[in-house]
């Protein structure tokens, strides 16, 4: 069965500031998790929102960036077998996060 995650990082920075950080960082990003086997494809914006999927050790993970007036909302569906590091997951997520939008 698959697990949910949610993080929610707050801000107080404009919709479109958070924005621009988040795109100005999606190629980084895209190659760091590369270098540890974990492809990503991410979608365009639709509105505030925009989603992803995800590879890593032979699951797949789908889930989406929404950001919102005072918080970047990332939700992701884990799998069984990614589900169980969640915590850990999270928590680096959440480390990320906080740094791109401080």
């Amino acid at each position: 069965m698959a697990k949910q995650i949610v993080i929610t990082v707050p801000h107080s920075l404009a919709t479109e500031e958070v924005r621009r950080r988040l795109d100005r960082h999606t190629d980084w990003a895209k190659r760091r998790l590369e270098k540890d086997n974990i492809k990503i494809a991410i979608e365009d914006w639709h509105g505030n929102a925009r989603g992803f999927a995800a590879r890593a050790l032979g699951q797949n993970v789908s889930g989406s960036l929404d950001i919102g007036e005072d918080a970047l909302r990332l939700t992701a569906a884990l799998p069984l077998t990614l589900g169980l590091f969640s915590p850990v997951l999270e928590a680096a997520a959440r480390h990320y996060a906080a740094e791109l939008l401080a």
